[in-house]
């Protein structure tokens, strides 16, 4: 069957209406499942509207869902008529209306759907901790360095039992090894340069302000403290 506008746009409406399947408007067209898929995948316009088609019929589908358990959680009215019909006395063929009764009913909420919410949603919570513990990184504290080493050989392996078996895995986790200790060794002297920097400034200071302090002149002693009568005694 050759493409047409007519029987695509006849195609989209019971889509998007969810008024059948794929494969009973198929065969209401006369149309195999493979020349549907075939014109979607050929026919831009077609394979687009058929999936605009198809995310307004779920849209639909999820709002009237929602609308539905809205009223199971809150409890809703049920309306039901009851209309009696009598045989009309200028046409006895026909019918008419006599009385019309409108009956109300307060449906409770479902205690069934309340659950579902609730075990829903404490489903929700319960997969949200497990992907911030899955997220927060895995911190070991070891005492030895023999337990670390062999705790790294089965990181390296993938968690896998075996690791120190495999002469790659042990040598890539030596070089771990080695390299982490080369790390702290040169942190260590870093450290105590600026130690021993932080310790030469405290020596230096005590000096640094005896230098800088102003000379104390001493006085000058008379070196004759008993002079005959007649003589004066000079300081200069």
């Amino acid at each position: 069957m050759k493409y047409k506008e007519k029987t695509a746009s006849e195609i989209i409406r019971m889509i998007e209406q969810d008024l059948c399947s794929i494969s009973e408007i198929c065969k209401s067209f006369k149309i195999s499942r493979k020349t549907f898929y075939e014109w979607k995948k050929t026919k831009p316009d077609f394979g687009e509207a058929v999936e605009e088609a198809i995310d307004h019929r779920e849209d639909v589908m999820i709002a009237s869902a929602r609308i539905g358990l809205k009223q199971l959680l809150e409890g809703y009215v049920q309306k039901k008529e009851k209309i009696t019909y009598v045989p009309d006395k200028n046409d006895p063929v026909n019918d008419v209306e006599k009385c019309r009764v409108v009956e109300k009913k307060f449906c409770p909420p479902s205690i069934r759907a309340i659950k579902y919410v609730l075990d829903r949603e404490e489903r929700k919570k319960d997969k949200d901790r497990l992907l911030a513990s899955e997220r927060r990184p895995l911190v070991i504290e070891v005492q030895d360095e023999e337990t670390k080493r062999e705790l790294m050989i089965l990181q390296e392996n993938g968690f896998r039992s075996g690791g120190s078996l495999n002469p790659e895995v042990v040598t890539a986790v030596d070089r771990k090894l080695e390299e982490e200790s080369k790390a702290k060794s040169e942190e260590r002297k870093v450290a105590n340069g600026q130690e021993k920097m932080e310790q030469g400034q405290v020596m230096e200071q005590p000096l640094v302000a005896q230098l800088s302090a102003p000379p104390v002149e001493k006085p000058k002693l008379n070196s004759y403290p008993f002079l005959p009568p007649g003589y004066t005694s000079r300081t200069d």
